[in-house]
């Protein structure tokens, strides 16, 4: 008999979008180091809250629409890396151009590449998955609990909540963890269910 959570539906994907370092082109496009018509050599961080942040110097080359290219050179933390990806420019129907870069796995256009495995690639050249696609109820509701508790703890640039605000936090926290238990519960009467005991674990008789 399988445990608690066996019954979850498998995916292809190997793991989350959530737990990958990335470059978004958008993003490196507001931050002024994807410049159209220049070619810019800069240094980045991923902010990982790990003591070692991990860096990348880039050198992005816009200045020719027909042949535009992201070259990397980064400490990642699992090794040192230099690897050099193309970037289509597609006209865009109010004038200029649109970036995108091109999956160096697949040959798709994608605006974000992942890093797994030692390179970047597209999200699904990596089999990632958002979080939640891979959530179980139960799962998901005890996430809500965690992200509820640090709102009310405060820390890492956010303000501590008072008034108002954090006695609403600390009502939708008392629901949710109500739900959790109710949740898990279920599941143990399913499962007992199942084996034919009469008993539920934790429930006094």
């Amino acid at each position: 008999m399988g445990g608690i959570g066996s019954g979850a539906r498998r995916s292809a994907h190997i793991g989350d979008i959530e737990d990958a370092l990335s470059f978004d082109i958008r993003i490196l496009r507001r931050l002024g180091v994807a410049r159209p018509g220049e070619c810019v050599i800069d240094r980045i961080c991923w902010s990982t809250g790990a003591h070692e942040r991990p860096t990348a110097r880039l050198r992005i080359d816009l200045s020719d629409e027909t042949c535009c290219t992201m070259t990397v050179t980064a400490d990642m933390p699992d090794d040192t890396i230099k690897q050099r990806l193309m970037i289509d420019a597609v006209p865009s129907g109010f004038g200029g151009v649109r970036h995108y870069f091109v999956c160096p796995v697949m040959g798709h256009r994608c605006e974000v590449l992942y890093y797994v495995d030692g390179r970047f690639a597209s999200r699904q050249a990596h089999r990632l998955s958002y979080a939640s696609q891979n959530m179980t109820d139960l799962i998901r509701v005890r996430r809500r609990v965690i992200s509820l508790r640090r709102k009310l703890e405060g820390g890492e640039g956010q303000r501590r909540l008072r008034g108002r605000k954090r006695t609403a936090v600390i009502d939708r926290l008392e629901d949710t963890q109500l739900l959790a238990r109710d949740i898990w519960h279920d599941r143990l009467r399913k499962q007992i269910d199942r084996s034919g005991s009469r008993r539920i674990p934790g429930k006094k008789h």
